[in-house]
C-alpha cells in the first residue's frame, strides 16, 4: 500500500512538474525575447556613442588645425609689433628723445 501511494504521489508530482515546465517554457522564451530586444537597444546606443566619439574626434582635429593657424597668425602679429616697436625706437632716437631711466 505504501509503495502504491508513493508511486501515485511521484506520478502526480512528475505530471505537475511537466505541466509547470511546459507552461513556463513560453514565459522563459518571452523573457529571452525581451532580453534580446534590450540587447539590440544597447547595441544601437553603443553605435550612437561611437558616432558621437567619431564626431568629437573630427571636431578635435578641426580645432587643433584652427589653433595652429591662430598660433601662426599671433606669431606673425607679434613679429610685426616687434618690428614696429624697433622702428619707433629708431625714430625716437633720431629725433633726440632721451631714453627713459629703467629700474634695475
Amino acid at each position: 500500500m505504501d509503495v502504491a501511494a508513493v508511486a501515485i504521489n511521484a506520478a502526480v508530482i512528475g505530471a505537475v512538474g511537466l505541466i509547470l515546465g511546459w507552461l513556463g517554457k513560453g514565459r522563459f522564451e518571452a523573457i529571452d525575447d525581451r532580453f534580446e530586444a534590450i540587447g539590440g537597444r544597447f547595441e544601437a546606443v553603443d553605435g550612437r556613442f561611437e558616432a558621437i566619439d567619431r564626431h568629437f574626434d573630427r571636431l578635435e582635429e578641426r580645432l587643433d588645425h584652427r589653433m595652429d593657424s591662430l598660433e601662426r597668425r599671433m606669431d606673425a602679429f607679434q613679429a610685426s609689433v616687434d618690428v614696429m616697436r624697433s622702428d619707433l625706437t629708431q625714430v625716437a632716437l633720431a629725433v633726440g628723445v632721451r631714453p627713459r631711466a629703467t629700474n634695475a
